[in-house]
């Protein structure tokens, strides 16, 4: 069992800075790379690299289309991701293994766009929810310990404040959250929670910290629907 890496906080207070796959890349010591949108996957990318440091061995190309239903709006999200602590932390396997012999990338110099890049491969990567991809990773790869960035995800100020406290959660979420509100979280807890299911991460605090948000979610939207006072949880 991994121990946590999470502390409770009340506060939510998010910078723009503070965009899930900004600070993975950062972590990574990369810049984020966007591909155009309709173009085919690549077997490599280059990544420029910003810091003389721990670089990423791989790339996921992360999508939640199937292959017939993507049209020409289609565009992965590029993920940097070590293959060494993907391992140690998910129990599901989507790095393909490197042949015996294979080197880790290494940045070099490249002169006609002034800075140093490292090549990568890549790994096209269907997951249930590729938006929340970028969150998991930071958190349940132990890259992030700032836990207000995971609270503000899942749920409203004041939700947090109540927090593990079941019902109360429940009732407020349902309480202050305009029904666009209140679906856009659905949407992003339910997607996030899917992709734990997919993956295991190993992390049991993180994944307890997103259940009961998810919970608390869905038995909001009951309330909303029904007038009804906050169930006990099924969890």
């Amino acid at each position: 069992m991994h121990s946590s890496r999470l502390s409770h906080t009340t506060q939510c207070v998010l910078s723009p800075h503070d965009e899930p796959l900004d600070l993975l890349c950062r972590k990574f010591n990369v810049a984020k790379v966007t591909l155009p949108p309709g173009s085919p996957i690549p077997s490599t990318i280059d990544m420029r690299v910003i810091k003389d440091a721990h670089v990423p061995s791989h790339v996921l190309a992360v999508f939640d289309t199937q292959e017939s239903e993507r049209g020409p709006s289609f565009q992965p999200i590029i993920v940097p991701i070590r293959a060494d602590l993907y391992t140690k932390d998910f129990r599901k396997t989507i790095i393909p293994q490197s042949p015996p012999g294979t080197p880790y990338p290494v940045p070099h110099w490249i002169s006609n766009l002034g800075g140093q890049y490292v090549t990568l491969p890549v790994v096209p990567t269907l997951v249930p929810h590729a938006s929340s991809i970028p969150l998991l990773f930071l958190f349940a790869l132990g890259l992030e310990r700032r836990s207000q960035l995971l609270y503000c995800r899942l749920l409203p100020s004041e939700v947090i404040e109540e927090f593990p406290a079941f019902p109360a959660m429940a009732q407020s979420m349902a309480r202050i959250c305009a029904d666009d509100q209140l679906l856009s979280y659905i949407r992003f807890n339910q997607g996030l929670w899917k992709n734990i299911l997919a993956l295991g991460p190993r992390d049991t605090e993180f994944t307890r910290v997103v259940q009961t948000a998810w919970s608390a979610t869905i038995e909001a939207r009951y309330i909303r629907q029904h007038g009804a006072v906050a169930r006990t949880p099924n969890i």
